[in-house]
């Protein structure tokens, strides 16, 4: 039997995800600032995690999964047009899986910096 207790970091890392993802999809399809999801969402779930968790060194990994686990969400969701074959032309599919990977670690890259500071704060405040 599995013990609930242990898996509520996994379903926070998840739907940290799933949130996070969702603020990406908002701003390449509907033009919200990228400073909202990119910077405000992602460092405000790592502040929630590392006050559900207390403990810093957790927080710092829990903060890495959800970072990795909402690039590959965003990169199969915003991949979705080449992914059903909706986009066709093979040197147009090319250029969009690149530019999407491009965009995609683009945003790791920010979210990282930023979600990784927020972590230690977080971490340092409810030490």
């Amino acid at each position: 039997m599995v013990d609930i207790g242990k898996l509520g970091p996994m379903f926070l890392v998840v739907a940290s995800a799933v949130i996070i993802n969702s603020g990406y999809l908002a701003t390449n399809l509907y033009g919200v600032p990228e400073v909202i999801s990119v910077i405000l969402i992602p460092c405000a779930l790592v502040l929630c995690l590392g006050w559900f968790q207390r403990d810093m060194k957790r927080t710092i990994i829990l903060s890495l999964g959800v970072i990795l686990l909402s690039a590959m969400l965003t990169q199969l969701s915003l991949s979705a047009p080449v992914l059903f074959g909706i986009i066709e032309g093979v040197y147009y599919r090319n250029m969009f899986t690149y530019a999407v990977f491009l965009r995609v670690v683009q945003y790791v890259i920010v979210t990282t910096f930023f979600a990784l500071l927020a972590a230690l704060v977080a971490g340092l405040a409810f030490e």
